[in-house]
């Protein structure tokens, strides 16, 4: 089996996984139950998830991943921020002022 694709999330994970069945396209999850478990950084062999294909059937699912991430619309521009600067003031402020409400272990209590 040879590697194809490692996805970013567990969302296009289930896309390429339909598309592939769609296609007859016999395939193996590496780390598909176990990568879940592991919070964390994505580290390879560890957590991150790769789709592996049998060499007969490579180059066909290889333009099928092609053809199915070409299509995927990106966006043109940079994404306009959902915060304005009023915004991001008064959270600063609330942080400075309210920041005891955070969980945390802010004082040691012996």
């Amino acid at each position: 089996m040879h590697k194809l694709y490692s996805p970013d999330n567990d969302a296009e994970l289930a896309l390429i996984k339909s598309l592939l069945d769609g296609e007859g396209i016999h395939y193996f999850v590496h780390n598909d139950h176990f990568g879940t478990l592991r919070v964390g950084p994505r580290i390879e062999l560890l957590n991150t998830k790769t789709i592996m294909v049998a060499e007969t059937q490579f180059d066909r699912a290889k333009e099928i991943i092609d053809d199915f991430l070409t299509n995927i619309q990106e966006p043109s521009k940079k994404a306009p921020s959902k915060y304005t600067l009023r915004d991001k003031i008064r959270m600063v402020i609330e942080a400075m002022l309210f920041g005891w409400f955070v969980p945390g272990n802010r004082w040691n209590r012996e």
